[in-house]
């Protein structure tokens, strides 16, 4: 009885300590991505400098979301390319999947690091 006890709480602290270091990785690639984001995203006049100052992030759930607060719906306009009103097409400007991949990396590799 006493060893199914002891193992109770060595598992809840393990659980504790997974849990910290999986809210630890999160941050780290949230602020990985908002800051690549912020440093590949287009500046242009015509979306100013609000687009790349935008980025930021938000809880939900027990995630993080990285989302852009102040032109939310130019994201997947520049990173697809669009229609004009002529016809034509602009040309897509990837920015958004490489700062993707990068908060994935840091994701798992701070989450190693801190499991080890």
């Amino acid at each position: 009885m006493a060893i199914e006890i002891d193992l109770s709480k060595l598992l809840d602290q393990y659980k504790e300590d997974v849990q910290q270091n999986v809210d630890e990785a999160q941050q780290k690639a949230a602020k990985a991505a908002v800051d690549e984001l912020t440093s590949t995203s287009p500046r242009d006049t015509q979306s100013g400098k609000k687009y790349y100052r935008g980025w930021t992030t938000r809880k939900k759930g027990k995630g993080l979301v990285v989302y852009n607060k102040n032109k939310p719906q130019l994201t997947s306009l520049l990173e697809n390319g669009h229609a004009t009103r002529n016809g034509k097409r602009t040309r897509a400007i990837p920015h958004i999947a490489s700062a993707e991949k990068t908060a994935s990396n840091t994701f798992e590799a701070a989450l190693r690091k801190g499991l080890s």
